[in-house]
C-alpha cells in the first residue's frame, strides 16, 4: 500500500513538470514577440516607419525651367521646350533590372548602351529616379503607355528641355547645357545641384547659370506594390530660373554670321557710346540644341577632333597678328612720344633697307613722300617701318597696353585671352633672347610677335572713337525673376580715360576717314553715300610666301593665304558703331574683310534711324 501512495505521487509530480515546461514553452515566445513588438513598435518605430513609406511614397523630381534669354529687343533666344522622358526607380524594378532595360530599349527601338550607362551605380539610391531615355516621340509616347505594365518601376516624366529657336546663330555667346560632372558637382559652384541635372556648360549658360537654373520642385507620391502612382501626398513646386536680357540684336547677329558664310574668323559690333555688343560671331559655329541631349562619346569625340575647332569662339580666344589695322598703335605712339610729328614727311621707295635685310612695301612701286596721313590712307609700311624705329618696342608695347591690347577686355565670357605685346622683357622672359632691332619692325606694321583677339581690336577702335575713353564691353543687360524682380543689371561706366593729347585724335581721326573716303584710300570699299566711316585695313601675313611672292592670290593654297582685317567706326563726328571683322586665309583685308564691315553698318541702317552727324538724339528702331 505504501509503495502505490509513492508511485501516485511521483506520478503527479512528473505530470506537474510536463504542465510547467509546457507553459513555459508557451510563455516565453510570446514574450519574446512581445519584447519584439515593444522594440519595433517604440525603440525602432521611427526607422521602421522609414522602410514602410520607402515602400509605398516615392519623391518624384519636378525640374525647374531653366530662364529665357532674350535679345535686346525681347526676341527669345534660348528657352525651353517640354520633352518626355522614361525614368525608372531601381527598388520598384524587377529583379533582373538589365533585361528590364534592354526590353524597354527594343520597344522604343533605341540602343540600350547609353540608359545601362545610366544605371551603374544606382543601387546605391534605389528611391532615386534615374532618367534612362530622353526626348521620347510621340509614337514612342503610345508604345511605352500600351505596355507599361510590363515594366514595374518604370514611368514618364516631363522635363523642359533647353531649345535655341535660332541653331546655331550666338551658339559661342548662349554656350550650351549639360548634365553635370562629378568635378563640376565636387567645385562647389553648382549649389544645389545633384547628379544628373542639367547645368550651363559654356558661355552665357555658364557664367550666369546661378541666375538661370532655378530650384527644382517634387512630388510626394504614394505607389502601388507594382511602383504605379495611386495618390499625390504633397507637392513642392518648383521656381523657375530667372530671365536673361542681352545686348545684342538678334538679326544683326545673323547677318554678320551670314556674311562670313562658309570662311572661318570672326566678328564684332559694338555700341560705341554704351560698351554693349550688339553682335559678336565666331565661325564656324555649332548647334547647342545638340547638347541639349545626352551626347554619346563617339560624337563627342567627333566634335573635339574636328580640325576646324568648332568650339572655339575665335572673337575672344582667336589670336592672330593685326597686321595694318596696328598702324594706329604706332601712330598714337609716335606722336605722343614726340618721335614724329603728323605734318613730317618720310620717304618709301618700295621698301626699306635695315641691316642686311630689305623690309618690303605692299605697294612695290612706292608711296613717295608720305606724312601721316597719307601714311594711313594708304597704309604705306615703310613709313610705319621708320616710324618703329625711332620709337623702339618698348615704346610701342607702352602705347598698345595703354590701348587696351595685350590685356583681356573683362567681357562677361569665360575663356578671353589676353593676346600678346611684345617688349623686350617679353621676349628675354619668355624665350631666353634679347630683342632685336629688326624685330620692331615688323611690330611696328602689326607682324611678327603681336597678337590680339577680333573683340580687343574692334574695343581699340570705339576707344578711339571716344577719344581716349576705354569701356568694358558687356552682353548681359539685366537679370529678372519670372515676377520681375531685378536681380541684376549692368549699366554703361568709363572704365578708364587716357592721358592723351586731345590734338593726338585730331590728327588721328580724320586720317581713318580717309581710309574710306580718299580715292587713294585702302577702304574704299566701304564707303557709304549715308553714313560716313573711319576705319583701316590690314592683311597679316600667315606665313613668309617667298616662292609664292609673284603668283596670283588665286594660286596660294588657301591655307598659306594672309588673314584679311578690316576695323572701323561710324558716323565719324558722332561715333555710334564700331566693329572689326577678321577673315581667316581671306587675302586682302580691304576685298575680303571691309565689304563684311559695309553689310553690317548697313543692316543696322536698315533697323536704326542713325541721326546725323553732330544730332543728340539717340538712334530710333525704324518701324
Amino acid at each position: 500500500m505504501t509503495r502505490l501512495v509513492k508511485s501516485s505521487k511521483d506520478s503527479i509530480s512528473g505530470l506537474e513538470r510536463k504542465i510547467a515546461v509546457t507553459v513555459l514553452s508557451i510563455i516565453l515566445p510570446f514574450l519574446l514577440l512581445l519584447v519584439n513588438f515593444w522594440n519595433m513598435q517604440v525603440l525602432d518605430r521611427s526607422r521602421y516607419q522609414r522602410l514602410a513609406d520607402n515602400n509605398r511614397i516615392r519623391l518624384v523630381d519636378m525640374p525647374a525651367t531653366r530662364g529665357i534669354i532674350t535679345d535686346r529687343n525681347g526676341v527669345i533666344i534660348a528657352d525651353s521646350s517640354p520633352q518626355f522622358d522614361v525614368v525608372v526607380i531601381p527598388e520598384d524594378m524587377s529583379k533582373d533590372r538589365q533585361s528590364e532595360i534592354e526590353n524597354l530599349a527594343a520597344l522604343l527601338g533605341r540602343e540600350p548602351k547609353d540608359a545601362l550607362d545610366r544605371f551603374t551605380g544606382a543601387d546605391r539610391a534605389p528611391y532615386r529616379a534615374i532618367r534612362i531615355f530622353e526626348q521620347l516621340e510621340e509614337r514612342e509616347v503610345a508604345q511605352f503607355e500600351t505596355a507599361r505594365d510590363s515594366f514595374p518601376g518604370a514611368f514618364l516624366l516631363t522635363t523642359p528641355r533647353r531649345y535655341y529657336p535660332f541653331g546655331t546663330t550666338a551658339s559661342h555667346l548662349l554656350g550650351y547645357v549639360g548634365e553635370i560632372s562629378d568635378s563640376q558637382l565636387a567645385s562647389g559652384d553648382f549649389e544645389g545641384a545633384r547628379q544628373g541635372d542639367l547645368v550651363g556648360k559654356f558661355g552665357l549658360e555658364k557664367v550666369f547659370d546661378g541666375y538661370l537654373r532655378g530650384r527644382d520642385g517634387g512630388r510626394q507620391v504614394e505607389v502601388d506594390a507594382r511602383g504605379r502612382e495611386i495618390n499625390i501626398l504633397g507637392i513642392t513646386e518648383p521656381v523657375p530660373g530667372a530671365n536673361m536680357s542681352l545686348t545684342i540684336d538678334i538679326r544683326l547677329q545673323k547677318e554678320l554670321e551670314d556674311s562670313l558664310g562658309e570662311n572661318f574668323g570672326a566678328g564684332v559690333l559694338l555700341d560705341v557710346r554704351t560698351g554693349e555688343v550688339l553682335a559678336m560671331v565666331s565661325r564656324p559655329g555649332f548647334d547647342p540644341n545638340e547638347f541639349s541631349l545626352r551626347m554619346s562619346r563617339e560624337r563627342w569625340q567627333e566634335i573635339l577632333k574636328d580640325p576646324s575647332h568648332p568650339l572655339q569662339s575665335r572673337a575672344i580666344r582667336g589670336l592672330y597678328p593685326p597686321g595694318s589695322t596696328f598702324k594706329v598703335v604706332t601712330a598714337t605712339a609716335s606722336l605722343m612720344e614726340g618721335t614724329l610729328d603728323a605734318g613730317e614727311q618720310l620717304f618709301c621707295s618700295g621698301g626699306y633697307r635695315y641691316g642686311r635685310r630689305t623690309y618690303r612695301d605692299w605697294k612695290l612701286s612706292g608711296h613717295g613722300k608720305v606724312d601721316l596721313m597719307r601714311g594711313i590712307v594708304e597704309s604705306c609700311d615703310v613709313y610705319f617701318y621708320q616710324a618703329g624705329e625711332r620709337l623702339g618696342i618698348d615704346s610701342i608695347a607702352k602705347w598698345a597696353l595703354e590701348l587696351g591690347l595685350g590685356n583681356i577686355t573683362g567681357i562677361d565670357l569665360p575663356g578671353e585671352l589676353a593676346g600678346l605685346i611684345p617688349s623686350t622683357e617679353w621676349k628675354q622672359a619668355a624665350k631666353g633672347e634679347p630683342w632685336y632691332p629688326g624685330e620692331t619692325l615688323s611690330a611696328a606694321i602689326g607682324q611678327g610677335y603681336v597678337l590680339v583677339t577680333p573683340l580687343q581690336l574692334a574695343n581699340l577702335y570705339a576707344t578711339i572713337a571716344r577719344r581716349g575713353e576705354v569701356m568694358k564691353p558687356f552682353l548681359v543687360k539685366r537679370i529678372e525673376t519670372v515676377n520681375g524682380a531685378e536681380l541684376y543689371r549692368r549699366d554703361p561706366a568709363v572704365a578708364r580715360e587716357m592721358k592723351v593729347d586731345g590734338r593726338i585724335w585730331d590728327s588721328l581721326i580724320p586720317a581713318l576717314a580717309g581710309v574710306v573716303s580718299d580715292d587713294h584710300g585702302t577702304g574704299r570699299a566701304l564707303r557709304m553715300v549715308d553714313l560716313s566711316v573711319a576705319g583701316k585695313t590690314g592683311t597679316a601675313q600667315v606665313v613668309r610666301l617667298e616662292e609664292w611672292q609673284n603668283k596670283k592670290e588665286t594660286d596660294i593654297p588657301k591655307v598659306l593665304r594672309d588673314h584679311a582685317w578690316f576695323a572701323a567706326f561710324a558716323p565719324v563726328n558722332r561715333p555710334l558703331l564700331a566693329s572689326s571683322v577678321l577673315v581667316e586665309h581671306g587675302g586682302h583685308g580691304a576685298s575680303a574683310a571691309a565689304p563684311l564691315v559695309a553689310r553690317i553698318f548697313r543692316k543696322y541702317l536698315d533697323l536704326y534711324e542713325i541721326p546725323a552727324d553732330g544730332d543728340s538724339d539717340v538712334p530710333e528702331e525704324v518701324p
